[in-house]
């Protein structure tokens, strides 16, 4: 447990950060510049940060991987030879599992 000055220490910043955010953060666009006369500029920066948070996910999200695949040893993303994919191919055919995409017609 906290000793009760330090409770009380967070207890203030905690009540001050609550008192202070408001005005502070822009949340909210529309809670902020909607109390005033300006509501067109509040739902143009709602909406585009509705729109730009998706892409932002794709990309931190294709990032993630680009940094993932990068951080692997160059010995993990060597290419392997045509003798080797040979011979996972015929592992892989004799347990029935098909090497190829089925075709198309």
């Amino acid at each position: 447990m906290l000793p009760s000055n330090l409770t009380k220490a967070f207890a203030a910043a905690a009540l001050l950060a609550v008192w202070e955010i408001p005005s502070i953060v822009w949340a909210c666009p529309t809670c902020k510049d909607g109390l005033s006369d300006n509501y067109v500029s509040a739902y143009a920066y709602s909406i585009m940060f509705m729109m730009s948070v998706p892409y932002l996910l794709l990309a931190g999200f294709f990032a993630y991987i680009v940094v993932a695949y990068l951080r692997k040893p160059a010995a993990e993303r060597k290419e392997l030879s045509a003798e080797q994919l040979t011979e996972i191919a015929l592992k892989k055919a004799e347990q029935g599992i098909p090497t190829q995409p089925p075709a198309w017609d």
